[in-house]
């Protein structure tokens, strides 16, 4: 025993102090939302141990450590992901000041949720080093939007706006009419825009930033809103300024590039740096936060367009951008955005496009984050988006918004030709897919944008649109609603050839295919009227109304007075049915008029009301007819 004591003592004695390096790795923090940078670390540690045998390496400088290989890998269930800008491995940069390699991480668009690995490989003075560390991306949950959630809204231009035909009764203010209109429509929600910035030949200061119209009629319009059940939002124009004065504009502009002239300039869009841009979207959503009238705020032009280059340095400074010229820190502001520029414009780089692309939407998510914290937000909030590619090319993404602070993506489906159309619709499908959102699928009155369309027409291919809409993206994403944009274009001539009514009937139908698909209506409906008609011959119109429902209801059938039509008799009527009835209604109608401007058709469109004869529960439906 006191042999093996021994021994042990003179083993003991042998070892020597040694120091062991071991590479650790970390993120910031634990949890990730789909908008934000990953950001991770690793560093060498030194441990004293004891040895027989000296291990201590050769002196380590920070010179070896910046000129080391260190790299990321980043794995989800053991497969490997890939992020924006094609990359599945990213070079991490040493700091010497901090003794440690850095590098930020950007969350692929659209991520699946849950758990992450970062597994990081290092060599260094012929040695190799790993470590690995974890993280999740997760998703905010925004607050939940009321079923088949269908809205009407408008823009500035009120003394356009005229009264519902055939609405009879006092006369009435035109305010007054916004709110008869989407009740006539049936909408959910009338949506009006109360913060837009435009400077016309001067500036001044008694309507800029915020014209005074509009917001005088905030409470009294949420007020009548509320009558009707309808709820009321009020949106800001946020980064944009309108007019033909923008150099008499307090705000900061956001910075282009023209290809032409290899040169920078300003485009109409303000930056998002401009701190006092923010401070006046701040103080307005402020004051519509605390207007007990006002159910929703929204947002719109939360983008920069094709702007931005006065980000380069903090874009090359975020991302792992390794094509960033050597002397970078060294060079000018005015150089870093022309070198951007050109990258993106002139040599398209794909890589880059696409890590510019997710970089601004990161960048926008903040500012909403900061705008929504700042103004003590706590009603729903909706923003209107972008949809070829879900906004990428103008920075943004539905889903990282709706992490950032948004609840309602009101997503403007326009500005796409037919053919294109559903391709788009299809790929939003698949975006769907991965994880669901608050989508508000909308469409514009506007006959230009749907391709001057005269078959079908107009107003129908509207409503076309829209239900394509519904029946690719409700079975994958339930919480789906509509928007009709906007009243004010309706009165415009951006309706083409056809009446502001027509408009109306086609976006309230649109709003009762939704509901339909729903299952919101307890009776069913089926109708006939010819394909052709004579001029100035009269013709039959029937609808047939069935009772599904397990109660008798009141019913109450209007054919509307379209224009160029001549309606006979009774054009509405009210009557009773029991569960499993079925009523049949006709009524005698003749066109009046050719028009070729619109390929001599004519809407022939009716409106159910029933039960208590909620704005909601109105059943909308038309044809257009061809007139010989």
């Amino acid at each position: 025993m006191a042999r093996l004591a021994l021994c042990l003592l003179m083993f003991l004695g042998l070892c020597v102090p040694a120091a062991a390096q071991e590479l650790r790795a970390s993120t910031d923090k634990r949890v990730y939302l789909r908008h934000e940078l990953v950001n991770i670390y690793a560093s060498l540690k030194t441990e004293q141990r004891r040895s027989i045998l000296p291990l201590t390496p050769v002196g380590i400088t920070s010179a070896d450590k910046r000129d080391a290989e260190c790299t990321v890998k980043i794995l989800r269930k053991n497969r490997l992901i890939k992020t924006v800008g094609g990359l599945d491995e990213v070079k991490m940069k040493y700091i010497p000041s901090l003794d440690r390699w850095i590098i930020n991480w950007p969350i692929p668009w659209n991520p699946d949720l849950g758990e992450y690995s970062a597994v990081i490989n290092l060599r260094l003075g012929g040695k190799r080093y790993a470590a690995t560390t974890g993280f999740t991306i997760t998703g905010r949950k925004p607050k939940q939007m009321d079923e088949a959630f269908s809205v009407m809204n408008i823009e500035p231009g009120d003394s356009i706006i005229q009264r519902v035909p055939g609405v009879g009764g006092r006369s009435v203010r035109i305010w007054e009419n916004y709110v008869l209109w989407a009740r006539f429509m049936g909408a959910s929600a009338l949506w009006h825009c109360v913060g837009q910035s435009q400077l016309w030949n001067r500036l001044d200061e008694r309507v800029f930033p915020w014209d005074q119209t509009a917001l005088n009629q905030v409470t009294n319009l949420g007020k009548e809103c509320h009558k009707y059940e309808m709820k009321y939002g009020t949106w800001i124009t946020s980064y944009l300024v309108l007019g033909n004065r923008h150099d008499l504009s307090p705000y900061k502009q956001t910075i282009g590039y023209d290809r032409h002239t290899d040169s920078l300039r300003k485009l109409i869009y303000i930056s998002i740096y401009d701190r006092k841009r923010q401070d006046d979207i701040v103080e307005l959503l402020k004051k519509m936060q605390s207007n007990p009238h006002v159910d929703h705020l929204g947002l719109d032009y939360m983008r920069t367009d094709f702007g931005g280059y006065e980000y380069a340095d903090r874009f090359v400074k975020d991302m792992p951008i390794e094509e960033a010229p050597e002397d970078w820190v060294e060079m000018t502001e005015e150089d870093k955005m022309l070198w951007l520029a050109r990258v993106l414009e002139v040599d398209k780089n794909k890589k880059i496009e696409e890590m510019w692309q997710w970089w601004r939407a990161h960048m926008m998510s903040i500012v909403i984050s900061e705008i929504v914290q700042r103004a003590g937000i706590n009603k729903p909030l909706w923003l209107f988006s972008l949809t070829w590619k879900q906004g990428k090319e103008h920075g943004q993404d539905p889903l990282m918004f709706i992490d950032a602070g948004v609840d309602m993506n009101a997503a403007m489906f326009y500005s796409i030709d037919k053919k294109t159309y559903p391709f788009m619709a299809e790929d939003w499908r698949n975006y769907l897919k991965q994880d669901n959102t608050n989508l508000l699928a909308g469409q514009c009155v506007d006959w230009n944008l749907l391709g001057r369309t005269t078959v079908p027409p107009g107003p129908e291919e509207h409503f076309l649109r829209q239900k394509i809409a519904v029946d690719r993206f409700l079975p994958v994403n339930p919480s789906l609603g509509l928007f009709w944009h906007d009243l004010t274009r309706a009165f415009k001539g951006t309706r083409g050839p056809y009446s502001a009514l027509e408009w109306a009937v086609t976006g309230g139908a649109s709003f009762t295919y939704l509901r339909r698909a729903k299952g919101f209506f307890p009776f069913s409906v089926a109708w006939d009227a010819p394909d052709a008609v004579k001029l100035n011959e009269v013709f039959t119109v029937e609808v047939n109304i069935k009772n599904t429902s397990k109660t008798d209801m009141d019913y109450y059938l209007k054919l509307l007075k379209v224009t160029n039509l001549e309606l006979f008799g009774e054009l509405t009527q009210k009557f009773n049915i029991g569960p499993g009835e079925i009523k049949t209604i006709t009524f005698q109608v003749k066109a009046v008029e050719k028009n070729w401007k619109r390929g001599n058709t004519q809407m022939i469109a009716f409106m159910i009301q029933y039960g208590r004869l909620e704005t909601q529960q109105r059943y909308f439906d038309f044809k257009y007819l061809l007139v010989e």
